[in-house]
């Protein structure tokens, strides 16, 4: 079984400001399921103009500022049990997820290199890495709140699949999903 990890550079006002500090390609991360990133999963916006009001999300790709992003994707074979293990885990965040902030002050001292671990809030990267841990996916060598979009795209366990626009790249897989298959005899 398959997961993806999609990192992106939305180019909005944060990812700008996040980009400052890291110099970073991509600044955003989430995980998803299948590789159409019919549900990618992160902590983000909940209302598109509204950069303030976040939380756990199941992003939706049409929004104006993933339909100008440029991202890489990752794809890691996993086993049966890992791949159920953090179905359920999203499904967990799915039903609480009033339960769960945005971590923008773990975003300030994650730069400022401060050991401080939020309850009940993540950053997007935070969040990805706390679902691989948790579901037994990866094992991480430091805290999920010191882990960065970058430390995910440098994770032995993924492999690149993708890199260039999210647009492009959402319009290919549904191209190939679309063509019709041939069936052998």
């Amino acid at each position: 079984m398959k997961i993806y990890l999609m990192l992106t550079d939305t180019n909005t006002i944060l990812s700008k400001t996040i980009k400052l500090y890291t110099k970073a390609t991509y600044n955003h991360a989430s995980i998803a399921l299948e590789p159409a990133l019919l549900k990618p999963y992160s902590f983000g916006r909940k209302y598109a103009h509204n950069p303030f009001s976040g939380g756990y999300v199941e992003e939706d790709l049409s929004r104006h500022y993933f339909l100008r992003a440029q991202c890489t994707i990752y794809s890691c074979e996993i086993s049966e049990q890992h791949y159920e293990n953090l179905v359920e885990l999203l499904s967990f965040y799915n039903e609480t997820q009033s339960l769960y902030r945005y971590n923008l002050l773990g975003l300030v001292t994650l730069a400022l290199n401060v050991d401080f671990d939020r309850r009940d809030a993540f950053f997007c990267s935070q969040f990805v890495a706390s679902v691989l841990s948790e579901s037994g996916i990866y094992a991480f060598e430091k805290e999920p709140h010191f882990i960065t979009p970058g430390d995910l795209s440098q994770l032995p366990i993924f492999a690149p699949i993708y890199s260039g626009s999210l647009q492009e790249y959402l319009f290919s897989i549904s191209e190939e999903q679309t063509k019709p298959q041939l069936l052998l005899s």
